[in-house]
């Protein structure tokens, strides 16, 4: 809340931008420690009744919601589909979200593309648009989104590259494991640099 706060005196026209990653960073925050404690339930522990969480099952109802607010995606999943565990499920689905977020927000595009290409033991999630990619943005909260998708591939052992596609546009390209394994200590270059069309 305290950006929002200084956001009042300094850019006004920022606050419902603040108040709305505030409010998607919380919802996220709880959805990964109900996985959390889902993942720590013993067996035979009773589980309290709650919604599902979400994972690639919920992509095409996502998809659908980013049309109807004006974003069409197409998409297209190669390779034998491999269950998830709940934690990489989770992680699958918000990089998804993220990506399409930033798209709809800041790349000043209509149409995106999304591909989901399962092979062995990883599933590489490749979300990309012909909008505009820019210098970085200096206005506050500018990149929370990639960082939080970085850590989230990081934490179940995955690797994110965000940057500009040299034809112009933008990509988010993830490598998860089909299993969440220990934090990979490989690191991409990467320019996660995007700023809103004007």
């Amino acid at each position: 809340m305290g950006v929002a706060v200084h956001l009042v005196d300094q850019r006004p026209e920022q606050i419902l931008t603040a108040l709305e990653n505030i409010r998607d960073t919380s919802r996220s925050a709880l959805d990964e420690l109900r996985v959390t404690v889902g993942l720590l339930r013993q067996s035979d522990e009773p589980v309290a009744p709650r919604d599902p969480m979400p994972g690639l099952a919920q992509v095409p109802a996502l998809l659908a919601s980013f049309e109807r607010a004006g974003l069409a995606v197409s998409d297209t999943w190669r390779g034998i589909t491999e269950p998830l565990e709940p934690a990489v499920d989770l992680a699958a689905y918000r990089i998804v979200q993220e990506s399409l977020t930033n798209v709809r927000k800041h790349a000043g595009a209509d149409h995106a593309r999304l591909f989901l290409h399962y092979h062995g033991e990883r599933l590489t999630i490749t979300v990309e648009d012909d909008g505009c990619a820019g210098p970085h943005d200096p206005h506050p909260g500018a990149g929370h989104g990639l960082i939080g998708m970085r850590e989230r591939a990081t934490t179940i052992g995955g690797t994110l590259y965000a940057g500009p596609r040299p034809e112009g546009g933008f990509t988010v390209t993830a490598e998860l494991p089909l299993r969440p394994g220990p934090a990979g200590n490989r690191r991409h270059e990467h320019d996660d640099s995007r700023t809103a069309c004007r």
